[in-house]
This record gives C-alpha cells, structure tokens and sequence, in this order.
C-alpha cells in the first residue's frame, strides 16, 4: 500500500532524513520508534505532504505523492494526527468532525457524523467545546476527525503524549478495534513503547534520520542496537 523509497529530507546543512526506505502493507498496523531528533515527525511530514522531501518518493498504490499538497495525500487516503492535537478549540465535538467530513471532499449525514462521535467514545461530548476537553478527549477527538476523512492509511504522531498510563492503554485498545472495524492501514510514532509494543505487527527504529532496524515487536527488542540506544531496560527487564 505504502511504499516509501531512498527518502531524503535536507534542512540547510541538516540531513533529518537520509535514504530511508519502508514498505507497509494493506492492513499492517506498524509502529516507528526512535529517540528526540530521530527524524519522526520529520518522517510522518514527508509522507503526509506537510513537507516535500529532497530526494526520493512516497507512493501509495503505485501513485506517486512526494511533492504535492497535504489535500492531494488526504483525497489519496492518508489522514494522521499530531503530537499537540490539531482540532478547532471554540468549537463543538460534533462542527469539529462535522467540518473533517467536508475537509474529506464529501458530504456526511448527520447519522454518519454521530456514528464517527460514538465509535471514538465521546458521543457523550458531541456538544462540548473541544478546548474543554481534557487532553485525552482530545486525542479521540483528533481520531474522529482523522477518520472522518476516509483514510485508508491512518497516521498517529503520538497519540499518547501527556496522558496517564491507563489512558494510553485505552486510547491502544481504541486505534487497534478502529483499525479492524474500518478495515485501516495505521503506523503509529510513540514514546509509550511498552504499550506500542504489545499492540503493533512490526516495529521500525530511527535514528539519526536512518532506519536501524525493522521486524516484528520481539526481533526488534531482541536486537542488541535497539535495546542499547532506544529500549533499554524498559523492554528487556
């Protein structure tokens, strides 16, 4: 589905991304791990059309998409959320995926809207104001709103920053029933490597702007150079 090939990404002397090549099959639910500067975000913004990379391509089905804008990735199939929640603070739940429906190039009735609202837990919030919400409403809210658009490949800028570990274990649970019930692709950037861990098919380490490695969860926290820069103690204990 996603091919990303010899993926390069120069700022002035700074290379955050150098020839980075990843493959993610239809339905795969990949996890990136790395350390600050590693070159995530700058990742998911090259493949998101946020940024247009210096060298290589991104193509989804074939069709390549490096270069063009982030509504031409959208109307391809590509939706992701961020590491701060991008949602419309003065307004509703409810006009913020209602306006994500529209953002999508389609139009949604009122029924499909709720549905969205209810799949991601916060039918109850539909009428709140999103800056309201607490930051783990707000993940959800983000996720609807990324599902509102239709995507077919879901990207996830840790989606757990700053909440509890009980809710980054409930916001897993979520994206993992979401990606089986929408029949979704999804790669996922996160911190929480514990609970990314257990929940994806295949883990991808960055560092420095380079693929380390890429496998299934244990041959990656098996691998000597993962556990001494990224994991540590954390997943070999």
């Amino acid at each position: 589905m996603l091919s990303v090939q010899m993926l390069g990404m120069q700022f002035g002397g700074l290379k955050a991304l150098s020839d980075v090549t990843m493959d993610v099959k239809h339905g795969e639910f990949v996890g990136v791990i790395g350390p600050n500067g590693a070159g995530k975000t700058t990742f998911f913004h090259a493949i998101s059309g946020v940024h247009v990379p210096t060298s290589g391509k991104v193509l989804i089905d074939g069709a390549e998409l490096q270069g063009k804008t982030p509504d031409a990735f959208c109307r391809a199939g590509i939706a992701r959320t961020f590491q701060t929640p991008r949602i419309f603070g003065d307004m509703t739940v409810l006009e913020n995926v209602r306006f994500a429906f529209l953002f999508g190039n389609h139009g949604a009735s009122e029924e499909l809207i709720n549905e969205v609202i209810e799949e991601t837990h916060i039918g109850a919030l539909k009428n709140e104001i999103a800056g309201a919400l607490p930051p783990a409403r707000q993940r959800q809210l983000e996720i609807a709103m990324a599902l509102a658009t239709s995507p077919r490949l879901l990207l996830l800028d840790e989606v757990a920053a700053g909440l509890t570990e009980g809710e980054v274990e409930d916001v897993a649970r979520l994206i993992s029933r979401l990606r089986q019930q929408y029949g979704l692709t999804v790669v996922w950037i996160e911190h929480a490597v514990r609970t990314l861990m257990k929940t994806v098919d295949r883990v991808a380490v960055l560092n420095f702007g380079q693929l380390l490695a890429d496998g299934s969860p244990e041959q990656v926290a098996a691998d000597p150079r993962v556990i001494s820069a990224y994991l540590g103690d954390e997943v070999s204990e």
